[in-house]
């Protein structure tokens, strides 16, 4: 499988100089989970020979989109606490998951809507 993006991409071009929210030994995975997330968008109409920039910026945000919701003490479920007198809201596991998708779809929206990847009609000849 062609994974859109390397770690090089990722710290050069997407981060330029900003700190890195995904460690060099978890990239590979999300890299390769964001991935397939923009090949279900794009039904597989990316040119894995020469992968546009926009795709592999939208891969490196899909990616820490991701590993963020892994690794953010939001996992256990709290959505606000109140210190005095004690008050906890939680959030559902499908509340959780549902926001994830919303994120990373608002995401793929706005780094490849104008390029014609997401459309799923036929083309005019």
């Amino acid at each position: 499988m062609t994974v859109y993006i390397d770690c090089a991409f990722y710290t050069k071009e997407y981060l330029s100089g900003k700190k890195a929210v995904i460690d060099t030994a978890s990239f590979g995975f999300y890299a390769r989970k964001a991935t397939q997330i923009i090949k279900t968008y794009t039904f597989e109409n990316v040119d894995e020979d020469n992968i546009p920039e926009c795709v592999k910026m939208c891969c490196c945000e899909v990616a820490e989109l991701l590993f963020k919701a892994d690794n953010s003490s939001a996992g256990n479920g709290i959505s606000s606490e109140k210190v005095g007198d004690q008050s906890i809201s939680y959030e559902s596991a499908d509340s959780q998951r549902h926001a994830l998708s919303s994120n990373i779809k608002s995401v793929i929206y706005s780094w490849l809507a104008d390029t014609g990847l997401l459309y799923r009609g036929v083309a005019k000849c």
